[in-house]
């Protein structure tokens, strides 16, 4: 409250010292002219209308399709962490087979979510480039769901994948194989994003 106090006195000194200054330290004239030309007004008003619809209407459409791109890459964000999941699963000496199902099945219901999302809010893309992604992240995570839980109908020595009392475990290569697809899943995000954020 002082220090308001204080800025309008300083503010008041100022302006009771300058004013009689300028007054008497008069350099030249202005003057000003009460006419105003219709052309001029007419400028005026459509400048002031061009900058309103600018700066109110663009603006916010702008902001709004800027809002919504980042919506749909944090949603593919949140896909891609499921998908890491599944490399923190793997590190672990046993693996529950409920927990992988759900997991997939999770990884399935997100996608199919994001992408119905998309082809309805987007009609920038393509329909062809979208089915592209669509299909091939779709193909990743069937081909993820089978290394994850498919075993081998022929018996062998050392099988890739075992499961006793719905506890799997995973031979080094099928980890490998799990860890090539997840990372071209992620690639196929990745490239989703570029495309998405070009819109």
């Amino acid at each position: 409250m002082k220090k308001k106090l204080i800025n309008i006195i300083c503010c008041l000194v100022i302006l009771s010292i300058c004013i009689p200054i300028g007054i008497l330290l008069t350099i030249g004239h202005f003057d000003l002219s009460m006419q105003i030309s219709i052309i001029d007004a007419l400028t005026l008003l459509a400048t002031v209308i061009m900058a309103f619809y600018v700066t109110t209407v663009l603006e916010k459409e702008v902001q709004d399709v800027r809002i919504q791109k980042e919506l749909y890459i944090a949603k593919i964000t949140e896909l891609e962490q499921l998908l890491g999941s599944f490399e923190t699963l793997l590190e672990e000496a046993t693996v529950p087979y409920q927990k992988v199902n759900r997991r997939i099945c999770l990884c399935r219901l997100k996608k199919h979510s994001i992408f119905k999302a998309i082809k309805g809010n987007f009609k920038q893309i393509k329909p062809k480039e979208f089915e592209g992604f669509e299909k091939d992240i779709t193909d990743n995570i069937n081909i993820l769901r089978k290394l994850f839980t498919e075993t081998s109908v022929v018996s062998v020595p050392t099988p890739d994948i075992s499961m006793k009392n719905n506890i799997l475990t995973y031979s080094q290569n099928r980890i490998e194989e799990i860890l090539t697809v997840i990372n071209i899943t992620n690639e196929n995000f990745f490239k989703l994003k570029i495309r998405i954020n070009n819109l």
